[in-house]
């Protein structure tokens, strides 16, 4: 008897863990039709943006450059959004200069930091708590631990920009 209580005991547990999962909704995440802004310095005191547009039909283009600089690398792909993971797939990269384009490249070999699955963690932040932020996270084992911004420093959290 107590056998048989354990087991259905565990099924409901299960069941009830497939239907929390199944039921991420995307167009209800913060994630859905977003555009993100990641800031940081590099070691010569240098400020740079990574800016990340998430897009309805799972488009996404990531761009960065630096603050002064007329040159933005831009990759485009897709991606895929579920309740925990982001997952790039990126098949294109362009080197602009003053809005020009003066190169292309193979995308996977230039966004080695970007490609691939990333966790996510997304949610308000300060006191009227209207400011989301976004933190991608790499599993443990890529790039021996390491989650790193295209200019190889550790990657900060982005913010989102409100469309308006």
């Amino acid at each position: 008897m107590d056998f048989s209580r354990k087991t259905i005991l565990v099924i409901l547990v299960c069941i009830i863990s497939l239907l929390m999962t199944g039921c991420f909704n995307e167009k209800e995440s913060p994630l859905y039709d977003s555009e993100w802004l990641m800031q940081n310095v590099d070691e010569k005191g240098q400020p740079y943006c990574h800016q990340l547009f998430l897009k309805p039909n799972h488009e996404v283009t990531m761009q960065a450059y630096y603050m002064n600089s007329p040159t933005v690398i831009v990759w485009t792909g897709k991606y895929k959004l579920t309740s925990n993971k982001l997952i790039f797939t990126f098949e294109k990269c362009s080197r602009f200069e003053d809005g020009v384009n003066t190169g292309n490249y193979k995308a996977e070999r230039v966004i080695k930091y970007f490609q691939g699955e990333f966790f996510y963690s997304v949610g308000l932040v300060g006191e009227n708590k209207d400011e989301y932020h976004l933190e991608l996270i790499r599993p443990k084992n890529f790039f021996y631990g390491k989650n790193l911004d295209f200019f190889g420093n550790p990657m900060e959290e982005f913010v989102r920009i409100e469309n308006e």
